[in-house]
């Protein structure tokens, strides 16, 4: 007999039956497969794992950004400003960096803590590489992320930004994090559904691998027996 290969696994080495008498590769067959669903099963429950751990650092990010748009209070206007400064600012910064999401649109200044202001009142959100960048060009007296020289575009000075979204902007990326976590939770169904799948064939597997090598026992036995 030649080598039974199960290419589609990882981590389980194909049973090798070549010179095998048949009770023994049935037996090697039945123990590779049992191996083999007990591969899939580990591997299924660690990908559940990882999705339930996803959405709860979702929850979280849902957490914070719920926390800031209450700040808007009641009657609040699309159009009103939060004020994101503080633990409202870093809260959600802080969740969303946890969960290894992208910020949403419309807080892009939580990214952004400093506020390049140029020579002619133009002002320019920047991270902590764009400070340096505009350090630089402060130094140097050079037009900042502009082709305009004529002087406007010089750096006049380089602060601290003072994070704020609309209220309208947080309401748009709170239900982006709930679409976010509906997805999840939908898979998750499957996820579980093919979990529970799996398990049952793997008790199946090693029941029918426990029941084998009890015949095979038996059979042995009543041959010994029978020789006496």
């Amino acid at each position: 007999m030649s080598a039974v290969n199960f290419n589609s696994t990882q981590g389980v080495t194909p049973a090798n039956i070549q010179g095998m008498d048949l009770e023994t590769a049935l037996m090697t067959v039945q123990s590779q497969r049992a191996n083999l669903l007990e591969t899939q099963l580990k591997s299924q429950i660690e990908d559940v794992q990882k999705k339930n751990d996803q959405i709860s650092k979702l929850n979280q990010v849902l957490g914070a950004l719920n926390s800031a748009a209450a700040k808007a209070g009641a009657g609040a206007k699309a159009t009103d400003k939060v004020d994101l400064s503080g633990t409202a600012g870093s809260d959600i910064t802080s969740a969303i960096k946890n969960a290894g999401i992208s910020t949403p649109s419309g807080l892009e200044s939580l990214d952004q803590p400093y506020l390049v202001t140029l020579r002619d009142g133009t002002k320019i959100p920047v991270d902590a590489a764009g400070k340096k960048e505009a350090e630089d060009y402060q130094k140097l007296n050079w037009a900042f992320r502009s082709s305009d020289y004529s002087g406007g575009k010089g750096v006049a000075s380089i602060t601290a930004n003072s994070p704020s979204a609309t209220k309208g902007d947080l309401d748009a990326a709170i239900q982006t994090v709930k679409s976010q976590i509906d997805s999840l939770s939908n898979t998750q169904q499957m996820d579980m559904l093919r979990l529970q799948s799996l398990s049952n064939k793997r008790n199946e597997a090693f029941e029918t691998m426990t029941n084998f090598i009890k015949k095979m026992q038996d059979n042995r036995s009543s041959i010994v027996g029978n020789m006496r």
